[in-house]
């Protein structure tokens, strides 16, 4: 799932882009949520769309401390990137309970991380 608050056609250029369009069962867009994050309303339609996940099945993963703040108020875990540009300090106060340099930190230390939990 790509929580995403981008515009759909954005989106789907970004999606192409990166070349992860094979590995993106659904997504939502900025059309699935009244607030943007730091507002937890672009979780909660992910969730919806996830379905029978419970809460504590998922796991946000973001590079920026309004993804946390986000995720945190939709009662959701979430890992913080540092490639976004924040610093670690600022990613832990918005909530993150694990950071990674970005995806690649992420994927070698994958089997510790809350993903694999």
């Amino acid at each position: 799932m790509l929580a995403s608050s981008a515009e759909e056609s954005e989106l789907k250029k970004y999606v192409k882009l990166a070349g992860i369009g094979d590995l993106i069962e659904s997504y939502t867009s900025s059309e699935d949520a009244q607030k943007s994050k730091p507002h937890p309303d672009i979780f909660q339609a992910a969730l919806k769309k996830l379905g029978k996940l419970r809460k504590s099945e998922v796991v946000v993963v973001g590079d920026s401390p309004f993804d946390a703040q986000g995720a945190t108020r939709a009662g959701l875990k979430s890992i913080g990137f540092l490639s976004g540009g924040f610093t670690r300090a600022q990613l832990r106060r918005a909530g993150v309970c694990e950071i990674y340099r970005d995806p690649a930190d992420l994927l070698k230390k994958f089997d510790r991380s809350l993903l694999a939990k």
